[in-house]
């Protein structure tokens, strides 16, 4: 591992633990890991340098892509910025040369959302949810385009123990175990027990467990986990009898504080209560899911500057949730919090001292007062109120109220922090819990059925049964009256985050006290399924629809609120009436996007080539691992490469049909008025001056050709191997009938003149195909062209991506890939 240390001291100018070396040994070696460590201690580096150290130096036994998938957008965008910060610099620079590796790809910043760069840094929601074929920032039309992504490539999935152990865990899980051999994983966590990674390393082939238990040497080295110069510990531990106040705060704010409440409520108040009292020259920030993306990065940085590493800033308070409860390199002098599960509470303690040569204070605060519970105690015993039952048990939201409890008892027995402290409570604590999360998860196959029922459906109503009980809605306010009759791209707006039923409720009264006809939520609905070669998606075909108040308890995706119901200030997102007409902002970068389609007229000949073309230099260079990882799940070795050709070059085959090329080739000429004797892949389409044009020539009206190329793949591919592959030939046949839609499922009429199939032979004149062309067929179901297991599924999501991403490039920029 000797030139492993060095390339990680020459890229971070410093050298690595024994523990992050271990890991990058275990993972260079074939292994897969569970990496325990606490906050601060590095494990961000220990999981990212040996995929650097692969992409430098191309080794073909480890993936060429990473995915990167944590809990929280606010824990992705941190861990994102220092990792380009880093990719950015000058020493990075001279490693790797001028590379631009790595995304962000969350609702918040959707910079990657094909999951294309070397380096994507995701939420588990966007990579789950593309995983199991209803992408969360795709549409339905294009659900298959992302699950191929994760295969071939390193997964790492960091601070798992944040995860839902029912839905995103235990899909997480199952997605790693349907994976097995064709993927590297490294699972990372602080505060699991022990008996749970005995159990992730029972249930998890060729996984080891690296723990900084077993590394004192590390533990002596690692400066955040050493008390303070003349102290003899790192963080004192008190818990209060009395509720969060904002005149506790200021009393023992002493340099840097960071308040951390269970909800935006809570947060939003004792932030308004600290300003009315604060002294002038202390500065208060808020910060929390109620902001518009824009300017919570402006406070996500304002956070790291002020509280980061080697800060000058003094006298600030940060008030906040959860939101930077893990994942952010901050630290504090002191620190107030609400009681959470002891997990969620050691995440907590970890933002405060936790840099070398501090001392920290951690005041814990129940989230209701002794005289509180037992007045609604007593209401419920008087009154048998069911309702206020539940109200009782929602006073620990978002957090499960038994284990809060026992969090709180236990921490009572504390007067200080340190690891061997976490490691007891985390077992004492999360111990019987998490035996009864581990049995759900075995009863539950790790969610293998209901992964099934999604790829078929490709619905995203399964977020919820897979990923996240949705206790949460996106919102975007707009002047609906302005887009009720306009096109409108509905990802071009930033959203807030609200809780569902708190929305719920907003929403109930504002639909009662409405004017007849007035739009107070609407849903942003596609139009007519497009007619072009791939989505157009955000390119403009939506129109506003009205969303009625039974409609929204159903409803898991945007909603657009009339601006006039909701206000906007320092504390964030308010029921209030907005008097300023404030709307959210445009996503940064979106200003500019015309909401248009254009195409660039090129033969049938030039985009198959220029696709050909494409995956030779964009996507063969880096695909050996997954090559081998489909072989593996083959059990023998297949000519994956005669597999794409034949994909690639036929897939198109029904654009050769005389009805596909008529209107084509109709349109060109008179647009041109230059008569075409070609066969045409696409013309010169532009839709805000060629509409009419367009109707007139019924290009809209093709008839759909996926089918009909499945078909010929399917042909072409069993007369070359026979029955021993026909399920190869099945699977790559699917492939091209799925990809423009996952609905596709038939084959129109078709009629295929000799000139066509003299243009199919020309591109596969260096390796002829061997079966016969079909030049004739009826309009059908293609029943026969179906997958039927797991093995076959993945490896349709393999083949289609590749497909789908290289036909959209080489339509997009053909000049670059048509080289021939």
């Amino acid at each position: 591992m000797k030139d492993f240390i060095r390339f990680y001291k020459e890229l971070l100018s410093f050298e690595p633990y024994d523990f992050q070396v271990k890991v990058a040994e275990l993972l260079l070696q074939g292994k897969n890991v569970i990496l325990c460590v606490p906050t601060g201690a590095g494990k961000t580096w220990a999981s990212v340098m040996p995929f650097l150290y692969v992409w430098k130096q191309q080794l073909g036994n480890f993936p060429l892509k990473l995915i990167y998938s944590l809990p929280q957008r606010t824990l992705t965008n941190s861990i994102y910025t220092d990792i380009d910060k880093l990719l950015k610099s000058d020493r990075a620079r001279k490693v790797f040369g001028p590379v631009d590796m790595a995304s962000i790809q969350t609702g918040e910043y959707c910079d990657d959302p094909y999951f294309e760069k070397p380096m994507v840094f995701s939420t588990i929601d966007q990579t789950l949810s593309s995983f199991l074929s209803f992408p969360l920032a795709l549409s339905e039309r294009q659900a298959n385009l992302n699950a191929g992504a994760l295969i071939g490539s390193y997964l790492v999935f960091d601070e798992f123990h944040l995860l839902d152990p029912k839905l995103s865990m235990a899909t997480a899980l199952g997605t790693i175990r349907m994976l097995k051999g064709m993927c590297r994983v490294c699972i990372m966590t602080a505060t699991l027990t022990d008996e749970y990674i005995r159990f992730l390393k029972q249930k998890l082939d060729d996984f080891d467990v690296v723990s900084i238990l077993d590394f004192p040497e590390d533990r002596a080295r690692i400066k955040s986990l050493l008390p303070a110069l003349g102290k003899d510990r790192k963080k004192s531990v008190f818990v209060s009898e009395k509720v969060m106040n904002a005149e506790d705060i200021l009393v023992r704010h002493r340099n840097k504080t960071i308040v951390i409440c269970n909800r935006v409520e809570t947060a939003q108040k004792i932030f308004l209560d600290i300003l009315k009292k604060k002294l002038e020259e202390t500065e208060v920030i808020c910060l929390h899911s109620r902001f518009f993306d824009s300017d919570r990065k402006k406070k996500e940085q304002l956070v790291k500057a002020y509280f980061g590493k080697h800060s000058k800033k003094k006298n600030v308070i940060l008030v906040a949730t959860q939101v930077i409860e893990a994942g952010m390199d901050i630290s504090c002098d002191v620190m107030h919090t609400e009681i959470s599960p002891v997990n969620s509470f050691l995440q907590r303690a970890g933002r405060c001292a936790r840099f070398e040569n501090e001392y920290g204070e951690i005041f814990i605060y129940d989230v209701l007062s002794a005289e509180e519970k037992e007045k609604i105690v007593l209401e419920v015993i008087d009154e048998q109120d069911e309702k206020e039952i539940r109200k009782l048990n929602n006073w620990y939201l978002p957090y499960d109220e038994k284990l809060c409890k026992e969090s709180l008892t236990a921490l009572k027995q504390c007067t200080y922090m340190d690891e061997k402290i976490a490691e007891r409570l985390v077992n004492e604590v999360l111990g019987k819990d998490e035996e009864q999360k581990v049995e759900h998860i075995e009863a539950n196959r790790f969610n293998w059925e209901i992964i099934q029922e999604a790829w078929e459906d490709c619905k995203k109503t399964y977020y919820i049964k897979t990923i996240r009980d949705i206790q949460s809605i996106e919102i975007a306010l707009i002047d609906v009256e302005e887009f009720r009759h306009q096109r409108i791209v509905p990802r071009k707006y930033e959203t807030i985050s609200v809780y569902r039923w708190s929305f719920i409720g907003w929403a109930k009264r504002w639909m009662q006290d409405k004017e007849e006809g007035e739009w107070v939520l609407a849903k942003a609905e596609s139009g007519e399924e497009s007619s072009f070669d791939f989505d157009c998606g955000d390119k403009g075909c939506y129109y506003l629809r009205s969303l009625t108040f039974e409609g929204l308890k159903k409803y898991y995706d945007v909603v657009f609120v009339d601006n006039h119901y909701l206000d906007y200030n320092e504390a964030g997102l308010v029921v209030a009436k907005n008097m300023n007409g404030f709307v959210s902002p445009v996503k940064e970068g979106r200003e500019k996007e015309k909401m248009q389609i254009t195409f660039k007229k090129d033969t049938f000949y030039e985009h198959n080539w220029a696709l050909l073309n494409c995956y030779e230099t964009e996507f063969k260079p880096y695909l050996k691992f997954a090559f081998q990882g489909l072989n593996h799940l083959w059990r023998r070795e297949v000519d994956w490469e005669r597999v794409l050709w034949v994909m690639f070059g036929l897939h198109d085959y029904g654009k050769l049909n005389v009805s596909w090329q008529k209107p084509m080739v109709e349109f060109q000429e008179k647009k041109t008025g230059i008569p075409c004797g070609e066969i045409l892949a696409h013309t010169d389409y532009d839709e805000n001056t060629d509409e009419e044009l367009a109707v007139e020539c019924k290009i809209k009206k093709k008839p759909p050709h996926a089918g009909i190329g499945a078909l010929q793949v399917s042909e072409m591919l069993s007369a070359e191997w026979g029955e021993e592959e026909e399920g190869l030939a099945r699977i790559a046949a699917y492939a091209v009938l799925k990809h423009h839609g996952v609905k596709t499922d038939s084959a129109e009429v078709f009629s295929i003149p000799e000139k066509g199939i003299r243009e199919v032979k020309r591109l596969f004149e260096d390796c002829p195909l061997k079966g016969t062309f079909r030049i004739k067929g009826r309009k059908r179901e293609l029943n026969e062209i179906t997958i039927s297991n797991e093995k076959e599924r993945l490896t349709y999501f393999f083949l289609v991506r590749l497909l789908r991403i290289c036909d959209q490039r080489a339509t997009e920029n053909m000049e670059k890939y048509y080289t021939r």
